[in-house]
């Protein structure tokens, strides 16, 4: 699992580099459009970190019931003072506290790169959600590119610190076709963002 004191996965969301900024800014527009497409009466975030996906979308929020989990109790002390409107708890992602079917849609994103068991994390997904998932990883080998280009992470080539996986846009959504289907598809520079329908498996 990451260590969020050694390196938090939201580290980007605050780069004050105008092109880090600007991909930052394509991400959430991107999350926001997936988010539109459904209506969803409950939500749950795996892997919430400081809560910042969910705080763009606070607008949106209203009339929904939302939760969030992360494994570390710091990044949530940090949500629980980003995102007033949401239940944020500590939990595993391999171990989601939420029955079964749980909310209409759960986020998991810049999550599934970090992770030593990302297909346990995909069936806990599938088991909460009664219906859809949007989902997020960097898009390799861009992702390495543009972090060498930053002249980030030379020595290993570009990946960023507890990166465990590397999906390219064809082959994450093969990982996720094991327990979804991909409903839409969306790629800001340089992520893969799905929004994805339980399959009855």
């Amino acid at each position: 699992m990451i260590n969020s004191r050694e390196w938090s996965k939201h580290a980007k969301y605050r780069d004050l580099n105008p092109i880090s900024k600007y991909m930052v800014t394509g991400f959430f527009r991107s999350i926001r459009e997936l988010f539109l497409s459904i209506s969803p009466t409950t939500v749950l975030d795996l892997g919430c970190g400081e809560g910042l996906v969910l705080k763009s979308l606070e607008d949106l929020m209203k009339n929904k019931k939302c939760y969030a989990i992360d494994h570390d109790p710091i990044e949530i002390k940090d949500a629980k003072m980003n995102s007033t409107f949401c239940e944020f708890s500590v939990g595993s992602i391999y171990e989601v506290p939420f029955e079964d079917n749980f909310a209409d849609v759960v986020f998991c994103t810049e999550v599934l790169e970090h992770l030593d068991d990302p297909n346990k994390a995909l069936d806990e997904l599938h088991r909460v959600t009664s219906e859809y998932a949007i989902l997020s990883v960097p898009n390799e080998p861009l992702w390495r590119i543009l972090n060498m280009l930053r002249f980030k992470y030379l020595k290993d080539l570009g990946n960023t610190p507890d990166h465990w996986n590397h999906w390219s846009s064809s082959a994450f959504k093969r990982f996720v076709g094991r327990k979804f289907t991909v409903v839409k598809e969306l790629n800001p520079v340089p992520w893969n963002c799905l929004l994805c329908k339980k399959n009855n498996v």
